[in-house]
């Protein structure tokens, strides 16, 4: 699919942080030895493209604080929409800055003593998405091919990455948190407390008959799980991050996933392929599952509102403190440095966007795609996303098998196993973005 080809942007967009108050809408609602020679050069080449782009910003004159609101709401935050009647840029201008929880790179690397670790004074959060478990059937997040197969569950994988990222973070200087230690929500809520709320979602049904009824039942329960372990669990993760660790930035891992195309068994009758979103089932009613050959990667931070969610009053209010609290520049400069970490470390094409549920910041950095996802406006310090490969490709799939089969008979890990490489990355995106000073 096409890359948007609505309005782009480059460089800094704010300057000091300043509190948007509601006057401004316009609304009445591992191992350190494991860094080798390959990351080493993977951490030259992102600082020295994080130097040219920092060179660039710095080279842009000082505009009017106003415009550079409008400038970002018009080329980062709701670039397809009609923004003016909801934002006033002009009373942004003028609101008083208030202080954040968390810390600008700059800050943190003029407070490190020379001698200090490269990552002292950073404390960074990770967010293994998902749940795994027991839950990642529920999640939509496990899948196989083969009924001998390793089941392949998003939420398990990227914990295990969360856990060696920590391991080498921590060694050089970082204090980090992990959102989850185990596949376990982090929602405190389970699905039996979104019963009622899953009953005002779901159609009552249409007749008493036993099958209606049966019916129903399954869809209640099915929603009330939804609400439990997705968004539930994304609101409890925001808070935990906002009131409880507040760390300087947050990273979201995840694996992408294709959607399925379905290959019609022999006996069926002749008819196209068709596309269903990727499930948790070897197979469906349509037909046998299919490896995909696409496989890429891209990393996200918040943006691209939509003009109905500009109207949400929930959603105002997290533009709000996003747009006010300055972490729209910390995390474009994280998010570039770990885009730019996986297209080295990987050698993967970056993902491209159809439509305008993305809009890509900058041509010359094709890997980093602003994008409105509730955890990336829920969260105030700056966040980024990481969405790495394609979990039901074919070559992707053949390397998870491969890490999970080492894992289970106990071998050793393989020199491109799949979730060291990631691990790398994040580690080395991380290091030029916070150690670059």
């Amino acid at each position: 699919m096409p890359v948007p080809s609505g309005p782009r942007c480059r460089g800094a967009l704010f300057g000091s942080p300043k509190r948007f108050s509601q006057a401004v809408l316009k609304t009445n609602t591992g191992n350190f030895g494991r860094i080798g020679a390959c990351t080493i050069c993977m951490l030259l080449r992102c600082f020295f493209a994080w130097l040219v782009g920092g060179a660039v910003a710095c080279a842009l004159p000082q505009a009017d604080p106003a415009e550079m609101y409008a400038h970002a709401m018009a080329t980062r935050y709701a670039p397809y929409a009609d923004w003016q009647p909801v934002v006033d840029v002009d009373a942004l201008a003028v609101q008083a800055a208030e202080s954040a929880y968390w810390q600008t790179p700059a800050a943190i690397a003029a407070a490190r003593e020379a001698t200090a670790l490269p990552l002292a004074g950073l404390h960074l959060a990770l967010d293994p998405g998902h749940v795994g478990g027991k839950w990642a059937e529920a999640e939509w997040r496990q899948f196989r091919i083969a009924a001998n197969d390793f089941y392949v569950r998003e939420g398990e994988l990227v914990l295990e990455v969360a856990q060696r990222v920590r391991a080498h973070l921590v060694e050089l200087g970082a204090e980090v948190t992990l959102l989850r230690e185990a596949n376990v929500r982090v929602n405190p809520k389970g699905p039996v407390d979104y019963l009622q709320l899953a009953a005002q979602q779901v159609p009552a049904p249409k007749e008493a008959s036993l099958a209606e009824l049966i019916n129903y039942g399954v869809a209640l329960r099915a929603r009330a799980v939804r609400l439990s372990i997705v968004v539930g669990d994304l609101a409890a993760r925001a808070r935990l991050v906002n009131e409880t660790i507040q760390p300087d930035a947050l990273i979201s891992l995840h694996i992408n996933a294709a959607r399925w195309p379905v290959v019609v068994a022999a006996d069926e009758p002749a008819k196209k392929d068709t596309i269903e979103p990727a499930t948790c089932h070897e197979s469906s009613s349509m037909g046998t599952l299919r490896l995909v050959a696409s496989n890429h990667v891209h990393a996200l931070i918040f943006g691209c509102m939509s003009q109905r969610e500009l109207q949400s009053v929930r959603q105002q209010a997290q533009l709000a403190v996003k747009l006010s609290n300055g972490s729209g520049t910390a995390e474009w400069r994280l998010g570039a440095a770990l885009a730019e970490a996986f297209a080295l470390g990987t050698g993967l094409p970056a993902s491209t966007y159809g439509g305008t549920n993305a809009i890509l910041l900058d041509a010359q950095s094709p890997y980093l795609f602003a994008r409105n996802l509730m955890l990336l406006r829920s969260v105030e310090c700056p966040t980024v996303l990481l969405e790495p490969y394609v979990a039901n490709s074919v070559a992707v799939y053949s390397r998870i098998q491969a890490a999970l089969a080492n894992r289970a008979t106990g071998a050793a890990l393989a020199a491109d196993d799949i979730l060291l490489e990631y691990t790398d990355a994040v580690v080395a995106g991380v290091l030029a973005c916070y150690a670059a000073e």
